[in-house]
């Protein structure tokens, strides 16, 4: 086994340094300097503005989504710093992804919690050049989930108008592969639970954003590539805001 891996990347872990901004912690900065190659690659991924989160002002955060399957929008891959020769390095990995998210702790030593997890997208075209290491890597990673069975619910990853979710019960990413990851046999991400339960539109995000004074989580993405098909609108409406109130 001698695989390629990655990390997609659709919002803070890239520009943000700290875990906890006010204990400045470095976990996110190490991370990315201890596991990953710094040459970001874009690729179309599903993913919308949809979790209220607390640490943002209660604006509205990215989140993998299969109602924009055809609206794609774009996020990063950094590159795994070494190949994955065992499935134990796989695990490492995905590992440290959950601690630089803040899912794997000393009280939640899993890679799933309450609001997130981390899934594995494999290749399709692993099939045909190493299926033994395709078997191997799909049987041990769905051990792990099934191990979460008590906790681990994939279907609270979708909202109430979405048929399906963006991770399977078995811990898989369910979203499509693109031709940009084509030089990449394993990748890895965390999916995290919409909140609310109900697709938000341009007007909403821009909206919340309006009313908490707070755009840096949406301007910080936009300034390293990461957006949604639904970026132009919320801009638009955030410039006209802007504009209204220093009319008035």
């Amino acid at each position: 086994m001698k695989l390629k891996g990655g990390v997609i990347i659709i919002g803070s872990l890239i520009w943000e340094d700290h875990l906890d901004n006010k204990k400045a912690d470095n976990i996110r900065k190490n991370w990315r300097n201890q596991n990953l190659i710094d040459k970001p690659i874009l690729t179309k991924v599903p993913i919308r503005y949809g979790r209220e989160s607390q640490t943002r002002k209660d604006t509205y955060t990215m989140i993998f989504s299969k109602s924009c399957e055809d609206n794609l929008g774009q996020g990063l891959i950094l590159p795994f710093n070494q190949d994955v020769i065992t499935f134990e390095g796989l695990e490492r990995q995905a590992v440290a992804l959950a601690i630089a998210e803040g899912i794997y702790k000393n009280d939640n030593l899993r890679l799933t919690s309450s609001w997130g997890s981390v899934g594995l997208l494999i290749n399709p075209k692993l099939k045909e050049t190493d299926f033994a290491s395709k078997e191997l890597i799909q049987k041990k990673w769905s051990d792990i989930y099934h191990s979460y069975s008590d906790t681990f619910i994939a279907d609270s990853y979708k909202t109430n108008n979405e048929i399906s979710s963006p991770i399977t019960q078995d811990g898989f990413l369910n979203i499509t592969w693109q031709t940009e990851m084509d030089a990449f046999d394993l990748l890895v991400a965390t999916p995290v639970i919409p909140k609310p339960k109900a697709l938000l539109n341009a007007d909403d995000i821009a909206q919340r954003m309006i009313d908490k004074d707070y755009r840096t989580y949406f301007e910080n993405n936009k300034m390293h590539n990461i957006a949604t098909a639904a970026d132009q609108a919320i801009k638009l409406k955030l410039d006209n805001a802007e504009k209204e109130s220093i009319s008035k």
